[in-house]
């Protein structure tokens, strides 16, 4: 049996397929109301710290309404290029969605963090981005003018995939029961499964038209696209920061991102890349130090073998250590 249907709040993770859900199931709800994502930013994100107001919030959203709401975004779980304040936002945001409405249910998926990396970059180079994977990932090795202070840098930080400590949040504030952990890898390889236990433990019910046909959201890059993808994307200020910009064109971003959604579904351009060729051996080690440890405490949680799935639980076979540019690399950097 279904559970009575109680407000969700699906937070992400970034990544996710939350744009799938926000395109092709949420709106098919009949069990929930759906809310607009421009709604959910605009009474959740942009508020200032100091000016939040829950019951406002609470009403804004429809709580009140005849159907509980469902609100789905990614940037609850914080925010993809922000770099390593973006922890700080997901907390923060956690106990505003809780202010709001305690009695709801948390929707978290999550993903093996090296798949994760990878289709973060993708996600970049979609956003207009133009460095490489290093420089993407450890943009702390440019010069810029916060470098004394990198907590004020904007771009990746790999502090927001450590699962474990947001979950564990969550729990405190929802309670452990009412925070549901999904695995990416699941939904990836049954769809319909996934939405049958979403249907048991949230009380989830859809429409007739099942949404399980429709194609993905934001596929990855084919690997001949993605160094014409970085050329493009110099021509475009938007929409990411941490970028370079030879010349902006006026609506060259949208018409880019056209151009190459289609492009992307050719096979001339290669196969999309695999996850261990596009980090690499000593990437891969490192990602392995980086989360192993949080991985097996989610394991525990959730009593599944996420080691075949993708997911980093056993240390390294010797401690590896922070990747470091090679010297030409850091000589260019100035």
């Amino acid at each position: 049996m279904a559970q009575a249907a109680r407000p969700i709040f699906h937070i992400g993770f970034h990544k996710t397929a939350t744009s799938w859900f926000q395109a092709h199931v949420y709106p098919e709800a009949t069990s929930h109301e759906y809310v607009d994502r421009v709604l959910v930013r605009q009474t959740l994100l942009t508020v200032s710290a100091f000016g939040f107001d829950a019951a406002a919030a609470r009403a804004a959203l429809g709580f009140d309404g005849d159907l509980p709401p469902v609100i789905c975004d990614e940037d609850l779980s914080g925010f993809l290029h922000l770099g390593r304040t973006s922890s700080y936002v997901a907390k923060e945001i956690a106990c505003r969605l809780h202010a709001t409405a305690p009695e709801a249910q948390v929707v978290i998926f999550v993903r093996a963090q090296p798949a994760m990396v990878c289709s973060s970059y993708q996600q970049y180079l979609r956003e207009g981005g133009t460095a490489s994977l290093w420089n993407y990932l450890f943009p702390e090795h440019a010069r810029h003018p916060g470098k004394a202070r990198p907590f004020k840098l904007p771009g990746f930080a790999f502090a927001q995939f450590d699962y474990h400590g947001l979950i564990a949040h969550y729990d405190a504030l929802f309670g452990r029961e009412n925070v549901h952990v999904i695995l990416y890898e699941d939904f990836a390889r049954d769809r319909d499964a996934t939405l049958a236990h979403m249907h048991e433990t949230l009380g989830l019910t859809l429409g007739e038209s099942g949404p399980t046909k429709a194609g993905a959201v934001n596929a990855s890059y084919r690997r001949g696209l993605i160094p014409m993808v970085r050329a493009a994307n110099l021509l475009t200020r938007r929409s990411v920061i941490n970028k370079q910009t030879l010349l902006h064109i006026p609506y060259w971003y949208p018409a880019r991102k056209w151009l190459f959604e289609r492009l992307n579904r050719s096979a001339l351009f290669g196969a999309r890349p695999a996850v261990d060729r596009m980090l690499g051996a000593r990437l891969s080690e490192w990602i392995r130090e980086r989360f192993w440890m949080g991985n097996q405490r989610l394991a525990d949680r959730l009593g599944r073998d996420l080691e075949s799935l993708g997911y980093p639980v056993v240390p390294p076979a010797a401690p590896v250590e922070r990747p470091m540019p090679a010297r030409l690399r850091a000589w260019l950097r100035n």
